[in-house]
């Protein structure tokens, strides 16, 4: 600082010094100098006349007025005068204009009375002196304040710009700035040391700003976080004087409360929204407080206002509960000044309360029993379920082991396994058995539920368990149920394909095995005839009778309805499996006492081997049911082991299954028409109408290779369908040819009768291609009544209502009732070729077709025999009066151009 009070004052000092050194030492020195060279000079000229004197007095007066001859001059700086020291008039006067600057100056002149005297103007000399000096000071003047305005600059530049800009970094700290661009200054400057301090005192000052930003931020940041965690805690605190009675809440407390913004702070705002049924036991806590100055905790309700609020987070008139907690304070006569609290919104507290309150007395009154237990199993608690289950009491368990828990149930692994779990902290359900207060056990299905505490350390087992003893009796009956048949106690298909199963499982078997599928021949007109009573006492009576046949090591299965397989295993001698497939023939074959009735059925046998005809269990089974499917067509009552050619057939079935619908895309079916002969006249009177597939690569196929496949498919409705349309159309053809009188009879399968769009697709066929309902004749088979036999009569009716003749087909050879015969609406019997082929070398035959033609005919039907090949054949039946003939003897099947030909040759004759 004192560096820049010098730099500051340096011009001012050097002035001041300048005047001082030209007035106190340069100016006097030159007037000593020029006061001294006048008085010498003066001394000099009064030398010279004193001189002059003593060589001649008379001429004293003449040289001193020669010597005195600055007079003339005016400058008046010197008088040189005689004077007598012995004249009584010593009083000398300085010359006028003098003035008090005069200076008198004695000379005696030697040898002489007279004396020299000199008046010396001082002024004169001094102004004639100040005139010369004149202007070198003018000069030194002007050089002396060049050189301060020199110094005014450099100082301006050194001292005021950097102050300047120092000021307004100053002004900037002021509004907050901390970062105003300071000159650099020198290291000797100065200005180096007040620039290092400002600079020291920003850095603080910005140190000071920033921290005081931080701790606002830090205000404002605990201030959030104070607010916040009252909301998350729903806590407020709030604050009465009594003094100035002034009442203050924070803003959590005023949403609590369902305080508004419109409402101003005081006690009845405070207590506006409390509920109405707490209303007065709050203002009486509050009063009591006030007045007897005592903390108070109350709880009560808060309803928010009926309409809805923006500024207040609930919904109109819902209902909070509130806790009120509060202290006061006191002066020194003990009355209340101030009263302070806090108030926070316990309504979730409340919910979980009254859950829990709920969970307990659910707990309490549960159906399934409820024990909690430490990490030990020692039992902490038990609901009374827990008591009325095993009889035991509260007090009675409590501080006991867990029995379920224990060693005494439960095996050593088990045991281990169970308390690994639970001490590892994991769930565990499964089923326990325990000890009853009666010493009797039962079985739990228990739950296992491990409990934590606050820390996250498992405190408490909580075991829920249910008596599931009955329901375990009632598991291991279903379970016999689900391998055993409940009817025949024989085990059931899972049970069969399990050891099927097995079998297949073994890397080698040492030796085969052979399964035997067979089902009951006509098992089904007995349930219809006898009843289901019956069949159920029939299957008992089939299964003991196959038990019997088999030793011990075999197992008998029903596999459902009358359908049963057997299982020889090991197989040591073919001739074995032989003997036992005879010995079951045999005794199915053997009548059976069902109900005072005597029942007669057979069998069919399909073997396979394992392993060598299947690789699975389903792969066995259905060639064992191929074989049996083939024991059936050659006559039943026999038993067939599967060969490879039955795989061909299967084969071929898969393959027709798959081709069949291309193929009628493709239009490969066709229709052929055998006549029927009138055997009066000899006329054709009706033609059937037979399909025939026309296969690109195996050439035409019969109606026995594919009928089957399409029936068990279910292709046999479009077939069907496309039969009827094709028939009609060519009913149609032929009324536009004059031969409406020819009838068509059309085959119906099983599966296409029971198709619920029959009528309706018959209906449709009709109307789309105009034909007269009279000239069609549908063909349907015995075993339809095998099925719903009132169904079968209803739809038999509907399509004789269109005029439509209904036939039953190969008549006597399947399940055929003469009952039924009486109750089907029928109009045409045929007889099977099976009773014609045979005439007339079978007399059997000859009766048995003699009497159902007599029998038909007595049931208002026609009678058609198929199979006529012999004129002996046509000769017996039309001795026998039967109406109808068809068979190769008239005409094999021919396509519709060939029977147009043989209708027109017949019209022509």
């Amino acid at each position: 600082m004192k560096r820049l009070t010098v730099l500051l004052l340096f011009p001012v000092s050097l002035l001041l010094v300048y005047i001082l050194l030209v007035e106190q030492f340069w100016l006097p020195g030159v007037y000593n100098k020029v006061l001294e060279e006048k008085v010498a000079e003066v001394n000099r000229s009064a030398y010279l006349i004193g001189e002059a004197i003593k060589i001649s007095p008379s001429s004293a007066n003449t040289l001193i007025s020669s010597m005195d001859i600055d007079a003339g001059e005016g400058m008046y700086w010197r008088t040189i005068f005689l004077v007598d020291p012995n004249s009584s008039d010593n009083h000398i006067v300085p010359p006028l204009g003098y003035g008090s600057s005069a200076h008198l100056i004695h000379y005696p002149i030697e040898g002489s009375a007279l004396q020299l005297a000199a008046w010396i103007n001082v002024d004169a000399i001094f102004l004639q002196l100040e005139n010369q000096v004149r202007p070198y000071v003018m000069i030194s003047i002007v050089l002396v304040c060049v050189l301060f305005l020199l110094m005014l600059l450099l100082q301006h530049r050194l001292l005021l710009t950097p102050i300047r800009q120092l000021v307004l970094a100053s002004e900037q700290i002021r509004t907050g700035g901390t970062d105003y661009p300071l000159p650099r200054i020198a290291k000797g400057s100065v200005l180096a040391p007040l620039f290092s301090t400002f600079i020291t005192m920003r850095q603080s000052l910005a140190e000071q700003e920033l921290q005081s930003k931080t701790e606002i931020k830090a205000l404002v940041s605990a201030k959030e976080r104070f607010k916040e965690s009252h909301q998350i805690a729903r806590l407020g605190c709030w604050e009465w004087r009594l003094s100035d009675d002034l009442f203050w809440c924070s803003e959590s407390v005023k949403n609590i409360l369902s305080i508004t913004d419109k409402q101003l702070l005081s006690v009845d705002s405070f207590v506006s929204g409390v509920h109405p049924a707490d209303r007065d036991k709050v203002l009486t806590q509050l009063k009591k407080m006030k007045d007897e100055a005592r903390p108070i905790n109350i709880y009560y309700r808060v309803v928010a206002p009926a309409e809805p609020v923006s500024s207040l987070p609930f919904s109109s008139g819902a209902i909070r509960h509130v806790q009120l907690l509060s202290d006061v304070s006191v002066n020194q006569n003990g009355e209340t000044t101030r009263i302070y609290g806090t108030c926070q919104d316990i309504t979730e507290h409340k919910n979980i309360e009254a859950l829990l309150k709920k969970l307990s007395s659910a707990i309490t009154h549960a159906g399934s029993s409820v024990m909690i237990t430490d990490v030990i199993g020692t039992i902490e608690y038990v609901n009374p379920m827990f008591t009325e289950t095993t009889g035991y009491t509260f007090e009675e368990v409590v501080g006991q082991q867990a029995e379920l828990l224990s060693r005494k149930w439960i095996s050593a692994d088990f045991y281990d396994s169970l308390w690994q779990s639970l001490l590892s902290g994991q769930h565990w359900r499964g089923e326990l058995q325990s000890r009853k207060k009666n010493s009797g056990t039962f079985w739990s299905q228990v739950s296992i539920s491990p409990i934590n505490d606050d820390d996250g350390e498992l405190a408490h087992y909580v075991i829920v368990s249910e008596d599931v003893t009955n329901l375990k009796v009632a598991h291991a009956r279903m379970e016999r149920l689900a391998l055993y048949d409940e009817l025949t106690g024989l085990p059931n298909r899972r049970f069969f394909f399990s050891e099927l199963s097995r079998l297949f499982a073994q890397d080698v078997m040492e030796y085969p095995a052979v399964v035997m599928l067979l089902d009951l021949d006509y098992f089904k007109t007995i349930n219809d005839t006898q009843g289901h009573g019956a069949g159920d006492l029939l299957l008992v009576e089939v299964a003991q009778r196959l038990i019997d046949c088999l030793s011990n090591s075999d197992i008998a299965v029903r596999l459902g309805g009358d359908e049963f397989a057997i299982l020889i295993n090991p197989v040591l001698a073919v001739e074995h499996v032989e003997l036992v497939a005879e010995n079951i023939l045999k005794e199915i074959a053997r009548p059976f006492h069902i109900n005072e009735h005597e029942l007669q059925i057979s069998t069919s046998l399909g073997l396979a081997w394992l392993p060598k005809d299947g690789d699975s269990p389903e792969v066995l089974l259905k060639h064992a049911d191929l074989a049996m499917s083939q024991a059936k067509e050659k006559g039943r009552n026999q038993y067939r082991f599967f060969t490879e050619s039955l795989h061909d057939q299967l084969q071929a079935y898969i393959s027709f299954s798959r081709e069949m619908p291309k193929a009628l895309d493709a239009h490969n079916f066709t229709l052929l028409y055998q006549p029927q002969i009138d055997l009066k006249s000899g006329a054709i009177c009706s033609v059937e109408a037979l399909v025939r597939w026309n296969h690109p690569e195996l050439g035409v196929i019969s109606p026995q290779d594919f009928i089957p496949v399409a029936e068990e498919t279910g292709f046999i409705v479009p077939l069907g369908r496309w039969v009827l349309q094709a028939a009609c159309k060519t009913i149609k053809y032929l009324a536009q040819h004059r031969m409406s009188h020819i009838k068509i009879a059309i085959n119906l399968s099983p599966r296409q009768f029971r198709d619920p769009n029959l009528l309706v697709m018959v209906r449709q066929v009709i109307e789309e291609y105009e034909i007269d309902p009279t000239c069609m004749e549908l063909e349907i088979t015995e075993s339809l009544l095998l099925h719903d036999i009132g169904l079968a009569i209803d739809t038999l009716k509907e399509l004789q209502t269109l005029g439509i003749t209904i036939a039953i087909d190969d008549f006597g050879i399947g399940y055929s009732s003469f009952n039924y015969l009486k109750t089907l609406p029928i109009n045409v019997l045929k007889i099977d070729r099976e009773f014609i082929k045979d005439i007339p070398d079978h007399l059997d035959d000859m009766e048995i077709t003699a009497a159902m033609i007599s029998m038909a005919h007595r049931l208002n039907m026609s009678v058609v025999a198929e199979g006529i090949e012999t004129e002996v054949q046509r000769a017996f039946l039309q001795e026998h009066y039967c109406d109808v003939g068809q068979g190769y003897l008239f005409s094999h099947p021919v396509v519709l151009n060939d029977l147009l030909v043989l209708l027109t040759e017949e019209r022509d004759q």
